[in-house]
């Protein structure tokens, strides 16, 4: 059986670790790089080291530092900041021999630019299931449960399913979601009030966790986002969702506030706040468009922004070292 050709744009954490796995999986992998991350990559390989087991590991997959033109891939995938998408898809629509892009970044917004740029039989979505932070050449990297894939249509499309069998190869079995839109913005609606109530404490998940207060307002202004969807008319994906927050407030501040102890909040949640402040500032705006749209009061958010503004403004007066990615999970 011929080889699956598989394209990486972005080699980040995330684009870097998929990238080298799936390599080592028997797949032609080409990853796109730029810059110092270019030469890291040709000099030393994917260089890889497990947050959990220390272990590190070296792959030397075919690297280039611009987009292919006319080369033909079964795939597509995208790997990059919300806030670096728009310089992105003027790169990758250069090739118009790829027939599927698989773009995992967050969004509150529908896929409505990516269908302009590349057509919509050519858009599929996804999230990621690890993250972690790059440290000179290596990254550090660490894996949570699965990751998930969706055509727009919501079909279990041949594409798709050999996309995930791909995936599960390398080592990351993923989910295939019936509405991937409605899925991201029910992310973001997560992500975007944590994200707020980290800031107030300083991006700091062990704070945040002694903090009962702002850890409950957290959880609420998650309602009030999750609300604004559902006044919209999207589906809660995915559908466990539901059930998480129909746990009274006595019950899961608690249990939210262990999780934040743990070290997935540490390398996952807090790490990459401190290093994604321009990505948190766009699906901030973008999620107020839908609250907006929707007309309805959300008291609990504006407060927790109002206080993360003032948080910031007082306190980010430098990027720490080293980058960092993660893709929250989900419920």
């Amino acid at each position: 059986m011929k080889k699956k050709k598989v394209l990486f744009f972005g080699a980040g954490v995330l684009g870097s670790l998929y990238a080298a796995r799936m390599h080592e999986a028997g797949v032609d992998v080409t990853l796109v790089a730029r810059g110092s991350r270019y030469d890291d990559l040709k000099k030393h390989g994917v260089v890889l080291k497990n947050f959990d087991s220390g272990e590190e590991t070296k792959t030397p997959v075919k690297v280039v530092d611009k987009m292919p033109v006319e080369e033909y891939y079964d795939f597509c995938v995208v790997l990059v900041q919300k806030n670096q998408l728009e310089s992105a898809l003027k790169a990758v629509k250069v090739n118009n021999s790829i027939p599927a892009f698989i773009f995992m970044n967050n969004t509150a917004e529908g896929p409505e630019d990516l269908i302009d740029a590349l057509g919509r039989e050519r858009v599929l979505m996804g999230h990621a299931n690890a993250g972690g932070e790059r440290q000179g050449h290596v990254v550090h990297y660490m894996i949570t449960d699965k990751m998930t894939l969706g055509e727009l249509d919501g079909s279990r499309s041949k594409r798709l399913l050999q996309m995930a069998e791909l995936f599960k190869a390398a080592g990351f079995p993923a989910d295939l979601s019936s509405n991937i839109v409605s899925w991201k913005k029910y992310h973001v609606a997560l992500a975007m009030p944590f994200a707020s109530a980290m800031y107030i404490n300083g991006s700091c998940n062990v704070a945040l966790s002694y903090n009962r207060g702002d850890t409950r307002k957290c959880l609420q202004g998650i309602r009030e986002a999750f609300a604004v969807l559902t006044e919209l008319g999207y589906p809660v994906e995915p559908p466990k969702l539901k059930w998480v927050f129909a746990i009274p407030d006595f019950i899961l501040t608690p249990l939210f506030q262990r999780v934040l102890r743990s070290k997935i909040a540490d390398i996952g949640m807090a790490r990459h706040l401190r290093n994604a402040q321009e990505e948190m500032d766009q699906l901030n705006k973008e999620f107020h468009a839908l609250i907006e749209k929707a007309g309805i009061e959300t008291p609990v958010i504006n407060e927790l922004d109002r206080r993360a503004k003032a948080a910031l403004s007082g306190s980010f007066t430098e990027k720490p070292a080293g980058r960092n990615e993660f893709a929250t999970p989900a419920g």
